[in-house]
């Protein structure tokens, strides 16, 4: 059975002593500001949706993968 550590004084913080430890997580960034992803939401109607989570998971693509290529797709079509 694996130990576990145990809580000593040097782990629990009085209240209002509490401060960030030492090291602090980074963050990855993006090679440049051009590979840089803005979040936007889409709202879609319930079959199209259906029929792109199915073409997904039949072709290992995120939804986000499909989105994307078939904007660049509009896009270009559309001298965009």
């Amino acid at each position: 059975m694996k130990k576990t550590a145990s809580l000593g004084p040097g782990l629990i913080a009085t209240k209002g002593t509490a401060a960030p430890s030492a090291e602090t997580p980074s963050k990855a960034v993006a090679s440049s500001d051009k590979d840089k992803r803005i979040a936007i939401t889409v709202k879609l109607l319930e079959k199209p949706y259906l029929r792109m989570k199915a073409y997904g998971a039949l072709n290992r693509t995120s939804n986000q993968d499909i989105l994307e290529a078939a904007l660049n797709e509009f896009l270009d079509k559309n001298n965009a």
